[in-house]
């Protein structure tokens, strides 16, 4: 099917969506400060164990053969292992339920590990190579300028607005040469290119992550450049997560052909968890569209 099924897929779902749901009044007002983002982590804990990994992976996966698999959730923790070394300090932004700093610092017991994150990170094993702090990463002065071998940012940064605020704090601590790896999403086109149903699915998506809204990937790798990071690698794994964002799409499928169920759910939900539900019913549809792509950079800190 080509992209303009998709994009038909996308404003018939928001023409429906619209019938028994007010989206303007969903989608105004604040949507990503710190508390924003805690309360949508700590609402949303129980979905991302039942849909995404219950061994506390919070990341797509990227599935090489195209099918669904439980294994692909290591794609990048793995990749990401390619670019430490023995004795490297490893800084990993919005480390989450800690699946990605544990399997790494597990591998790597010479190196040492520090996560940041908002929320507590609750494990009763901590390997003695991690230091966790529980803050915003936009500024880290426990780190120390050129400290850094490795940074990495699985699915984060999206949250924030103020995205080069991030990236200086990232070249300040990283080591002349040393490297930053991000996942994450962009839009093909800025955003104010697309009509008024694809802005409002891609405003959706946006506050159902508890995310800043989505740049284009024009803007983001102006984002690293402005902070004098150059990008070394871009690699589009946009196709490798359909499995799991057609898998979220199915789970979301069932509530959505039943508008009284969803009007319930509505009424009786917290909002974070709605707006993720719906969010789980467009993802697909925008990635096949070639509206929206999952991207991992490599830089460097020249």
């Amino acid at each position: 099917m080509n992209k303009g099924y998709y994009i038909y897929q996308i404003h018939s779902k928001v023409d429906e969506m619209s019938k028994f749901i007010d989206l303007e009044k969903l989608v105004k007002g604040e949507k990503n400060s710190l508390e924003q983002i805690r309360s949508y982590f700590k609402v949303n804990h129980w979905a991302y164990k039942l849909f995404h990994s219950r061994d506390g992976f919070m990341h797509f996966r990227v599935s090489k053969n195209g099918c669904f698999t439980d294994e692909d959730v290591y794609h990048q923790p793995d990749a990401i292992a390619e670019y430490i070394k023995d004795g490297d300090l490893v800084l990993e932004l919005g480390c989450g339920q800690g699946s990605n700093i544990m399997y790494l610092a597990k591998g790597f017991p010479d190196s040492r590990f520090v996560g940041v994150d908002l929320i507590p990170l609750k494990k009763d094993k901590m390997p003695q190579n991690v230091t966790i702090y529980e803050q915003d990463y936009s500024s880290i002065p426990q780190l120390a300028d050129n400290s850094v071998d490795v940074c990495y940012a699985v699915e984060t940064i999206v949250h924030n607005t103020d995205k080069e605020k991030i990236y200086r704090e990232v070249q300040r601590v990283l080591k002349p040469g040393g490297v930053m790896i991000i996942y994450d999403y962009a839009l093909a086109q800025s955003f104010d290119t697309y009509d008024p149903k694809i802005q409002m699915a891609i405003t959706l998506t946006s506050k159902g992550g508890s995310a800043a809204m989505l740049e284009s990937l024009e803007e983001l790798n102006t984002h690293y450049t402005n902070c004098g990071l150059e990008i070394e690698k871009i690699t589009d794994y946009t196709m490798e997560t359909l499995p799991d964002l057609k898998h979220l799409q199915r789970s979301a499928n069932w509530t959505m052909k039943h508008p009284w169920l969803w009007k319930l759910q509505y009424a009786l939900m917290p909002e974070q968890f709605v707006t993720n539900h719906i969010l789980g019913w467009l993802g697909y549809d925008a990635c096949k569209a070639g509206i929206g792509y999952y991207k991992e950079w490599v830089l460097r800190k020249p």
